[in-house]
């Protein structure tokens, strides 16, 4: 089929040229739904694209002659009248959103008894994603305003009691200078819950895209808006440096990395672009581990955001240069070359101040060496000259040693960098008899609570994978003082139970 984007009008393939308007007909694409209504008051145009979610095709609704989106959702179990009754009360909840930011859902339905479809405005900006695979990362100025608009529509979500669970940037569309949201709690309208897990799940998948995931949702547990608050978190991240903070070969190591791998910090990722320190904070904190860590909600992101850009955009005005890659140490640093310090009749309050200050006392005392004229004097000058060259060792050792500290963290047993590899690249059987082995050796305890990590999330990805067997080989091996024992214990014995039936 062709369409004439003039008139809305569909022709046969053989027709270049609409007979009403004599402009070049478009390709209306490939679908027996092509010139079908729905509702009996949407035309289908043109079909638009396919997705995880379902086919999305242009319409034309005939009582206002506007044009709009409609989204067949594939995959749904709605077979069931619960399944249906549930499908309509999520839709109904989601089109009572009512923000600017936020794509409107003005219509939702089934087709026959097992096609659901939802109706929104159509848009005809670029996806956040285009945007930023063009211009290699959004400069801050740029980035402002998206992420105000972007955490504005997710926190009046939030308000709303409605997870999105899938943000990203292919879901952020700019339309000029307006910003618009999609497909808020799409994904939980078409998929079911996982009774066992407490999950949206779709064919035994976990459902969400795996680069932006939180890793409550990597691991299947039940999602609350903090889940949305990581994912805001990674789409903030990729914005500004252009790139995510976890990059793998394949699904299950990327979910491993969003489960165990702490996340670079920006200027680590860009060091040629200076970023608020203000703004490094909340990020960090969104992308943090433990949901009970992140900010409560996207209003809670959006108010740190905001601290950081307005103290940002005051530096920016007082023309004020913004630091950018320096590695901070802790104040046991601090107070250490203080102590160091105190016979030089100075000390420093800031670690900041310890290059600055150590250095100007080094001149001062090299310059008065060189003007004593006693050969006393001389001695003295040197021998203070010499004290001050080993104060100012000392200060280095002390910034280099506190630098090291945070670019080379305690390592962790050696061989559970080879567990990441083998996980990494499905493994998954070598993976758990090395952990196994490991598990056998005298473990540090923050090695103890890691390896228990490991043990739980690989037992839910052999269960997921259907190896009943050795999930519940890798759950039951999970220490009694792990936070996950008691889980971890349940669910093995009922995948042992099931692997001894199949």
């Amino acid at each position: 089929m062709k369409l004439c984007n003039t008139c809305n009008e569909l022709f046969e393939d053989d027709k270049d040229l609409c007979p009403v308007d004599s402009v070049r007909l478009a390709d209306a694409g490939k679908s027996p739904f092509i010139g079908k209504y729905i509702d009996d008051r949407y035309r289908i145009l043109a079909f638009l694209g396919q997705g995880s979610m379902g086919a999305v095709f242009r319409a034309l609704d005939e009582t206002t002659s506007r044009q709009m989106a409609i989204k067949l959702l594939h995959g749904s179990r709605v077979s069931d009248p619960n399944s249906r009754r549930r499908f309509l009360r999520e839709a109904k909840t989601i089109s009572s959103l009512n923000h600017p930011n936020i794509v409107k859902l003005f219509h939702y339905g089934l087709l026959g008894e097992e096609q659901p479809y939802i109706v929104t405005e159509f848009l005809k900006g670029e996806s956040l994603a285009r945007r930023i695979r063009e211009k290699g990362h959004i400069p801050i100025e740029e980035a402002l305003p998206i992420m105000r608009q972007v955490l504005s529509a997710v926190a009046e979500a939030h308000r709303a009691k409605v997870i999105h669970r899938d943000l990203k940037p292919e879901n952020i569309v700019l339309e000029n200078d307006v910003v618009k949201v999609l497909d808020f709690g799409v994904a939980k309208l078409m998929f079911e819950r996982n009774e066992q897990s407490g999950s949206l799940t779709m064919d035994g998948k976990v459902c969400g895209s795996p680069g932006y995931m939180s890793p409550e949702q990597c691991r299947g547990e039940e999602l609350d808006i903090r889940s949305d608050v990581y994912s805001l978190g990674v789409t903030i991240f990729e914005m500004l440096t252009g790139k995510r903070p976890f990059y793998a070969d394949d699904v299950m190591g990327l979910m491993f990395m969003h489960v165990n791998r702490p996340p670079p910090s920006l200027n680590a990722i860009r060091v040629d672009l200076p970023f608020p320190t203000g703004l490094e904070t909340a990020v960090r904190k969104a992308l943090s581990k433990s949901k009970y860590e992140r900010q409560s909600n996207a209003e809670e992101l959006l108010d740190d955001v905001e601290l950081s850009l307005s103290q940002f955009e005051k530096k920016k005005e007082s023309g004020s240069q913004m630091s950018s890659g320096w590695i901070p140490f802790d104040e046991s640093s601090v107070k250490a070359v203080n102590m160091a310090l105190k016979d030089s009749q100075f000390a420093i309050t800031t670690p900041q101040e310890v290059l600055s200050v150590s250095s100007s006392k080094l001149r001062e005392d090299t310059a008065h060496a060189e003007q004593a004229h006693s050969k006393k004097d001389i001695l003295s000058a040197t021998a203070k000259h010499r004290f001050n060259v080993f104060v100012f060792t000392l200060v280095s050792a002390f910034l280099m040693f506190s630098a090291l500290k945070l670019v080379f963290p305690e390592q962790q047993s050696p061989q559970l960098p080879d567990v990441e590899q083998l996980i990494s690249q499905g493994r998954n059987a070598e993976a758990l008899q090395l952990l196994d082995k490991i598990k056998r050796q005298k473990l540090k305890p923050h090695e103890q609570s890691y390896v228990d990590d490991m043990l739980f999330n690989l037992g839910i990805r052999l269960a997921q994978a259907k190896d009943y067997q050795r999930a519940a080989d890798s759950l039951l091996r999970v220490s009694k003082n792990s936070d996950h024992f008691t889980k971890a214990t349940n669910l093995g014995k009922r995948y042992r139970k099931l692997g001894t039936e199949n």
